[in-house]
């Protein structure tokens, strides 16, 4: 094929360099899981050897030889390559996302081994600490996610199961106003009635509360002074502010971009998890 010195080709050189570069991206594209569609000389398994084979590149069917004058001609080229692989544009892009996850992850076991005293020595942070703890786990959660909530009878299994770990709340709304608005609620508490703060915590989890009002009604029901809450909501504002303020930035200096997000030693687990994998964290934890 032909890219240079066509009539017609270099009247729009606003659209055709970005339609090249999409071009070369292909190339390398289709390059990478050529590489990867290869069969193996020495593979003996039918079922791997035929998942190789899918991942081929085939030939878009145009004649090879065509010219490609205009910019109408390389989006045929492109079009057809598409219509042949999509599952390289599939593969491409999982690649890409496996990637990302797994660069995500090495970048947080970095940063939370440089924020160590922020995550796990916070003294505004409310803490769950039995007797002989062991094992520290940090969660960061919105009250009005919903994978918080089921994340939530995650860690409450877990902790009846196992009375050697240490949780460590960190409240991150991101979900709006309201989580926002509870979020406030929630440190409050933290600041006047720490040591019933799990109560809190638990039971608002269990609840669809999008106020302040309900949450401090929440709190009200596990025994917590609500006046002394509202009190609390005027009288330490800027320091509620600054400890949501604090989070955010934790949050987001260790690659917490969504909720639930959980810490255990220094590994960042994102979104929730179920019992089984949450035990195997601990354990592998123990043993180092």
């Amino acid at each position: 094929m032909s890219f240079l010195n066509k009539s017609g080709f270099g009247d729009k050189p606003s659209l055709v360099k970005p339609i090249i570069v999409v071009a070369v991206v292909f190339l390398i594209v289709g390059g990478i899981y050529s590489f990867f569609g290869k069969k193996t000389e020495d593979s003996k398994d039918s079922k791997d050897a035929s998942k190789e084979e899918a991942m081929e590149i085939k030939p878009s069917g145009l004649d090879p030889d065509m010219d490609v004058d205009t910019v109408a001609d390389v989006e045929k080229v492109l079009e057809k390559w598409i219509e042949a692989n999509p599952q390289a544009i599939l593969a491409s892009v999982a690649n890409m996302q496996k990637k990302a996850m797994e660069d995500q992850a090495k970048n947080a076991q970095k940063n939370i081994g440089d924020k160590k005293a922020e995550l796990f020595d916070n003294p505004n942070s409310p803490v769950f600490a039995p007797e002989g703890y062991d094992v520290t786990i940090v969660e960061f959660f919105d009250y009005s996610c919903g994978y918080c909530k089921k994340a939530q009878t995650t860690v409450e299994n877990l902790l009846k199961k196992d009375t050697k770990i240490r949780i460590i709340y960190k409240d991150y709304p991101i979900l709006g106003q309201a989580s926002m608005d509870i979020a406030q609620v929630s440190v409050a508490v933290s600041l006047v009635a720490k040591d019933s703060y799990k109560k809190f915590h638990d039971a608002l989890m269990k609840t669809n509360s999008r106020s302040k009002e309900e949450a401090i009604k929440v709190a009200a029901k596990v025994g917590i002074d609500a006046k002394k809450v509202e009190s609390a909501l005027t009288s330490e504002k800027e320091k509620i502010t600054k400890i949501l303020q604090e989070n955010a930035e934790l949050g987001l200096a260790i690659g917490i971009n969504g909720t639930p997000g959980f810490i255990v030693g220094e590994e960042l687990i994102p979104g929730a998890i179920d019992l089984s994998s949450f035990e195997a964290k601990v354990a592998a934890l123990r043993q180092k």
